[in-house]
């Protein structure tokens, strides 16, 4: 794909970026070559058709949110965008990098040697955008830039952008043969195992240099991704498990993309990529990928967001003379083909989890969210226990609870909010350290704010139980009342709003932690025996009341 010089009609301007020449046009618009105010190489892709929907509109901004989010060295992440403007754009990080397909066709299938770091990249490309929600919905060969060996994944935003675009027109879904899960040829709800099955089929492409599903006519892929299987002969044993796991026709057998990553080796140590063209640079010489000049251009350093614009389009002045054909610098919009209808049952503002706006019908596997109920009832069992045998030290244990993870979100929320504005930078961990102590006392003043709220809540259990007086053998009255209390205004202090950032923290930290269904069992397992060691200590003695003892010794039973 060659970088032409700018017709007459198009913009020589799109919000901040100043654009030098078209990179490609498809169905969904025009990708130019733009350079940022901060002089950053950006591909600038001005969609071609606007979103008269309101609804559209809301799903296109709610999901741009999400990917405004998504930071990390093997993504290609939106930079800015304006979803509201007649014609509404994305600007990507530019990467002078080789299309996968590009490259596997002009040297044929990759070595071993060169498939793993390209496996391991992308694995890591899909880890982050699933951490954040994000499915990317068309991976594909095309949508993956190497450069220096190492994988870029692109078009992020191009995939939303369709699929919002196709809700308007009846049985319309964006994709690419050859490379779609099955779910998603025939209409049903899908997950972020489709992006696996991605992973595994844009694997088997770079081993074999054959599409896993054969060529031909879309409807006869698309008939062989449900109903065949895969063609993988050819790809190294090392990587065959992996790729047969990843396409398995059952999302539910698929393993996650945190789970690839773990088994290649664990996050890429890669850094972000950043070209700077300032002003005097011949970008069509410095950005060929095989010039000495574009090592100089390259850099790693913090991404700046921009703050989204609206779309300014006047008249071209003049043409920048381009004779250099620098192909395979990113990819073009991915072709249409018309599928069963989509299904948007789940597009509601129930998808969005823990207020982490999410684009997509099911943030977690089912079994995952499974697994995360289950292990989190096991934790309230033995703080229920522990308020058995030190009632006043298991209560207050849990209020100190809340004021911890209070003030890890606010540090979290924070972190996010300038890394968006600044990029990443070195200082960042020092910062939020310097903060630590202002958040834990705001985080303390929420929670004693919310005390009563949260005292009212459980108000109700605990009086059931204080009046029924239950018979349990070992226990009293008076212990079981606070334990209930406690478990109560904790739970009902942890679904507060202000307790997204702190409940999704936690939910992160337990996945990263069981990865698979044999820690997650043994985690719980573990949190079980705890639970039913307090409980027999709860039993065989008298509940300890110390603290309350200190404090008003009057109120001890």
């Amino acid at each position: 794909m060659a970088v032409t010089p700018l017709r007459d009609a198009d913009p020589t301007q799109v919000g901040r970026h100043r654009l030098l020449g078209r990179l490609g046009q498809g169905g969904m618009g025009t990708v130019f070559l733009g350079v940022s105010p901060d002089d950053r190489a950006v591909a600038v892709k001005v969609l071609r058709d606007g979103l008269s929907d309101p609804d559209a509109r809301r799903r296109f901004r709610h999901e741009l949110e999400a990917l405004r989010r998504v930071r990390g060295p093997h993504l290609v992440e939106v930079l800015d965008a304006d979803v509201d403007a007649d014609m509404p754009f994305l600007v990507t990080r530019f990467v002078p990098g080789t299309r996968l397909d590009d490259l596997v066709n002009r040297s044929g299938p990759l070595p071993l040697e060169a498939l793993l770091p390209l496996a391991r990249g992308i694995a890591d490309a899909l880890t982050v955008l699933h951490a954040e929600g994000v499915v990317h919905r068309d991976l594909t060969p095309g949508n993956v830039l190497v450069l220096d060996g190492e994988p870029h994944v692109i078009d992020l935003g191009l995939a939303i952008a369709a699929d919002v675009t196709a809700l308007t027109r009846s049985g319309l879904v964006i994709g690419t043969p050859g490379y779609l899960a099955p779910e998603q040829v025939t209409g049903s709800v899908f997950t972020e195992a489709v992006d696996v099955h991605a992973w595994g089929a844009t694997l088997a492409f770079a081993a074999t240099g054959r599409p896993p599903y054969g060529t031909g006519r879309p409807e006869a892929v698309l008939y062989r991704i449900v109903h065949g299987e895969p063609d993988l002969d050819g790809i190294p044993h090392e990587l065959i498990e992996l790729v047969s796991s990843a396409m398995d026709p059952d999302p539910r057998r698929r393993p996650a993309a945190r789970d690839l990553l773990a088994r290649l080796g664990g996050a890429s140590q890669a850094e972000t990529v950043v070209v700077h063209l300032p002003h005097g640079v011949d970008a069509t010489t410095a950005l060929a990928t095989d010039a000495m000049r574009t090592r100089e251009l390259v850099t790693s350093g913090p991404q700046t967001l921009l703050p989204p614009t609206r779309v300014d389009v006047p008249r071209q002045t003049h043409v920048i003379p381009w004779d250099d054909d620098l192909t395979a610098i990113t990819a073009p919009p991915p072709p249409e083909i018309y599928l069963p209808p989509y299904d948007e049952t789940a597009d509601d503002e129930g998808a969005y989890d823990d207020g982490v706006l999410a684009p997509l019908p099911a943030r977690t596997h089912p079994g995952r969210a499974l697994q995360v109920a289950v292990t989190a009832l096991a934790a309230l069992a033995v703080v229920a226990a522990g308020t058995l045998v030190a009632p006043a030290l298991g209560a207050l244990s849990a209020l100190l609870l809340l004021v911890v993870l209070r003030t890890a979100g606010r540090c979290s929320e924070r972190l996010r909010d300038r890394r968006e504005r600044r990029g990443e930078r070195r200082r960042d961990p020092v910062m939020t350290s310097l903060g630590t102590p202002w958040h834990l006392l705001m985080s303390l003043g929420d929670t004693v704010t919310a005390l009563p709220l949260m005292l009212l809540a459980a108000a109700g259990p605990a009086t059931a139980v204080f009046i029924s007086d239950p018979v349990v053998r070992g226990l009293e009255r008076d212990e079981m009342t606070v334990a209930t209390a406690t478990v109560v205004a904790l739970s009902v202090g942890l679904v507060r709003r202000v307790h997204r950032r702190s409940r999704l923290l936690l939910r992160r930290t337990m996945l990263t932690l069981t990865p698979g269904v044999a820690s997650s069992l043994a985690l719980t397992l573990a949190l079980v025996v705890i639970a039913a060691l307090l409980l027999a200590t709860a039993e065989g003695r008298a509940p300890f009341w110390w603290l309350l003892t200190v404090l008003a010794p009057s109120l001890v039973p």
